[in-house]
């Protein structure tokens, strides 16, 4: 049985559209642990589910950067740097995914870094624009 992420307060930004998105991100993460823990799964489901939570990540990114550019956040690229990272990784496991068998393998890795690094990227790295959001009115 796979850790599955439990959001609580101390992952708020203060900004509820960025909240609820981190929150969506995380359920899809659950998802994907969920498939990893089914006794029968096919590699459809998987890509299917891969391709969910790829396209919700990159929308979600987005979103910020979005802000960013809106609201002329002044270390943007340093957290675009940052986001840009991530969607490599990202398109490294679902390139793997596409040429191994090992499907469930590859969803659990894809499921435990992407945990780790949002929760960890919410932490210390996006809760650094609440205040300057929230000051330009983004509650």
């Amino acid at each position: 049985m796979n850790n599955k992420f439990v959001w609580t307060n101390k992952y708020s930004v203060g900004i509820q559209l960025i909240d609820e998105q981190h929150k969506h991100f995380f359920e899809i993460v659950n998802k994907i642990l969920d498939f990893v823990d089914k006794e029968l799964s096919t590699k459809e489901e998987l890509f299917a589910l891969l391709n969910e939570f790829e396209n919700y990540a990159m929308y979600h990114l987005g979103t910020e950067e979005e802000y960013f550019d809106i609201l002329k956040y002044p270390d943007a690229i340093l957290h675009i740097d940052n986001h840009n990272k991530y969607r490599e990784i990202i398109k490294k496991y679902i390139n793997r995914a596409r040429e191994e068998t090992e499907i469930k393998k590859i969803a659990e890795e894809v499921a435990s870094y992407s945990s780790s690094w949002l929760s960890g990227h919410i932490l210390e790295v996006d809760k650094k624009y609440t205040k300057f959001f929230n000051e330009h009115g983004l509650k």
